[in-house]
């Protein structure tokens, strides 16, 4: 039976690695360990290094277990289906089929594709897609923002090479290559497919009022169509419903004072409802009308005259440049529904909606991780990192010596075969039935 909680897990969970906090410990607990002064930015190692110490012990343990204990998520696992059960009698015994998961304690299915025999169904979370077309190096930014009017997240297009920054995604090569680098930007990954390109030495990022776009949507391009770009919500169920999405395009306009008219650059990449802002354009307005190549109908009179860049936003296309599908729910997740799941086991069940019954005919994108930190876990991590320290120690920070005066290199030793021990007794044991 899994472990909801115990009094001796590891609760202190503040992960920044950059202050030296991890999932599995934190700088104080080495530094206790150690018996030395707490670590700090002027100390050597400082705290930042030793978070990043942390945080290479952490996925070494995850891997050595073959389980985590924190948020990891596993994109495009493919899986065959067979029937177990005839659909005639699956009410009966609750599924028509399953699929075992390669990992445990499953937190969210972000993805649920099945094969329906020219297509894949998308049955679990809330997902949207961005489809770029011939022009889409006109557009000027997608704007992601979570529910009930939250944080907004703009990922900016850059055309120039040269001024790319970490939280732009690049529009100067080919349609394929931009979804590769809007896929990146929202998973806030290394671009290792277009960094040969684009010369990136450093992982995309984007924040937002201190919070991360990665924490909350998770992006993949579709298999079938390499020009779109799937969006699922990583929020609980189908709470990601309520997020939205946008898209940007700037032209040069004319306003003209108290007129409805606007003067654009180029009309056939506008559309009816587009929201205008920018200078002499009064809040909340929007395009009425198309009127010629050059010209536009306002829902506001301008409030002045003057040339400038003007941005128009829609939640639903830019003709000729993208086309946007909004988030909508996808899920229907229960024991009666299109699929239900047991978590910690990782198994999948199919009761209405199941793929065909043929070789990977369905794809699973998913955040596995335990919701708690067994004090195994926080000690062996804590020894293995003391371990790691002490390897590298200089003599620039004075580790304590016991009474039996045991030596860097004795204590290393010690400290590292206690951590490994510990991991091979959380190792999960796998027995085959025939």
């Amino acid at each position: 039976m899994p472990v909801a909680s115990s009094p001796s897990d590891y609760t202190s969970i503040n992960p920044n690695y950059a202050t030296g906090q991890g999932f599995y410990t934190d700088i104080g607990a080495v530094s206790d360990l150690l018996q030395v002064t707490p670590f700090t930015s002027g100390t050597n190692p400082s705290a930042a290094q030793v978070g990043s110490i942390i945080k290479r012990i952490e996925g070494m343990v995850d891997e050595k277990i073959n389980r985590s204990y924190r948020p990891i998520i596993w994109k495009n696992e493919f899986k065959d289906f067979e029937f177990t059960r005839h659909p005639i009698m699956s009410y009966y015994g609750g599924y028509v089929g399953f699929v075992q998961l390669q990992q445990m304690k499953i937190r969210k299915i972000v993805s649920l594709r099945v094969w329906e025999g020219n297509a894949y169904r998308e049955l679990a979370s809330a997902q949207g897609s961005i489809t770029l077309l011939e022009n889409f190096r006109d557009i000027h930014s997608l704007i992601f923002q979570l529910p009930n009017s939250g944080v907004s997240f703009e990922l900016l297009a850059e055309n120039d090479v040269s001024a790319l920054a970490n939280d732009e995604f690049c529009t100067t090569f080919g349609i394929k290559t931009t979804n590769n680098e809007i896929v990146d930007l929202i998973n806030e990954k290394f671009p290792s497919n277009t960094s040969q390109f684009t010369g990136a030495t450093a992982s995309k990022e984007l924040s937002s009022s201190n919070l991360n776009i990665s924490d909350f949507f998770f992006s993949q391009k579709d298999d079938q169509d390499g020009t779109k770009v799937l969006i699922s919500s990583l929020l609980s169920g189908d709470d990601g419903a309520g997020c939205s999405l946008k898209a940007t395009i700037q032209q040069s306009c004319t306003t003209s004072n108290t007129s409805t008219s606007l003067t654009v650059a180029d009309s056939s990449k506008l559309a009816v409802d587009m929201e205008v802002t920018g200078t002499n354009i009064p809040s909340s307005t929007t395009i009425s009308s198309i009127d010629t190549s050059t010209t536009v109908t306002l829902s506001k009179a301008a409030t002045g005259s003057a040339s400038s860049t003007l941005t128009f936003t829609t939640t639903n296309e830019i003709p000729t440049v993208c086309s946007i599908v909004a988030f909508t729910d996808k899920e229907d997740m229960k024991r009666l529904g299109d699929f239900w799941m047991m978590s910690d086991d990782g198994r999948i069940f199919f009761l209405k909606k199941y793929p065909y019954h043929n070789k990977n005919s369905i794809i699973v994108s998913y955040v596995a991780g335990d919701g708690r930190v067994p004090s195994t876990v926080h000690e062996a991590t804590t020894k293995l990192v003391a371990a790691e320290i002490l390897r590298h120690d200089d003599q620039t920070i004075m580790i304590a010596e016991t009474g039996a005066n045991i030596s860097a290199k004795e204590k290393y030793d010690l400290l590292r075969a206690e951590g490994m021990a510990l991991i091979d007794g959380k190792k999960d044991l796998v027995y085959m039935l025939d």
